[in-house]
């Protein structure tokens, strides 16, 4: 066997087994497979950085919960500011799509994901995002209501179209990505008023215009009746 055969040979067994048996050793069944596959698209921040963070994920930083998990304010090592969104149960909440369409689509008006982490004790991770201090549109909309503060029309305009913007830089890469869980709360706002689609959890990548799931996943009263009912985004 040649030498490349060798080291190809000795790698895949090492992806195989090594990692996953450390990762049994480390952090107990629940760990599963290693996310060495996503060092070379994203940065892994330990869990005592996101502890540290958060200081050990203090209620008075918690700017909100979720079905998957919640979101905490951080201030990392550095002093920058960022969103940390803690999933307890990863695979469901669609952690590893998040990280591969984030760090593989880039635009002004897409979150940026800064890292991940791994939580060896518990099996959960957390993605690490910058922070936008205007919230999402859905809240900003409520306190419009509320008479708690102004959201103009001209805000309102503005947001929707640097959203459909993101989007449309999804939609016209090659491969394409596509969202799948479009509305308010996953449009957020920087100091500013300029919005970024965030919330990649249900996102696919698809080399054509169109991509047939075998389940349509979405936020009712959201999601557009046609992709239920066919499946076809």
């Amino acid at each position: 066997m040649a030498n490349g055969g060798i080291a190809g040979f000795f790698e895949r067994w090492k992806s195989d087994w090594i990692d996953p048996a450390l990762d049994y050793i480390e952090g107990g069944p629940r760990m599963g497979r290693s996310d060495s596959h996503l060092n070379h698209v994203s940065i892994e921040y330990s869990g005592e950085d996101v502890r540290a963070a958060t200081r050990n994920f203090d209620p008075g930083t918690l700017l909100g919960s979720g079905t998957f998990g919640s979101v905490y304010k951080g201030t990392m090592v550095d002093g920058t500011e960022v969103a940390i969104k803690v999933l307890q149960v990863p695979e469901e909440a669609g952690f590893e799509e998040e990280v591969k369409v984030l760090s593989r689509f880039r635009h002004p008006n897409l979150v940026i994901l800064m890292g991940f982490a791994r939580h060896l004790e518990t099996g959960g991770r957390s993605l690490i995002y910058e922070y936008l201090s205007g919230g999402d549109v859905s809240k900003r909309l409520q306190r419009s209501r509320q008479l708690s503060e102004q959201f103009l029309w001209r805000a309102r305009l503005s947001a929707a179209l640097d959203a459909a913007c993101g989007l449309s830089h999804l939609h016209n890469m090659t491969p394409r990505a596509f969202h799948r869980d479009i509305k308010g709360p996953n449009i957020l706002l920087d100091k500013n008023g300029g919005a970024k689609m965030a919330d990649f959890g249900l996102s696919c990548v698809s080399a054509g215009a169109q991509h047939k799931v075998q389940q349509a996943s979405g936020t009712i009263g959201y999601a557009c009746p046609e992709y239920i009912r066919s499946g076809i985004i």
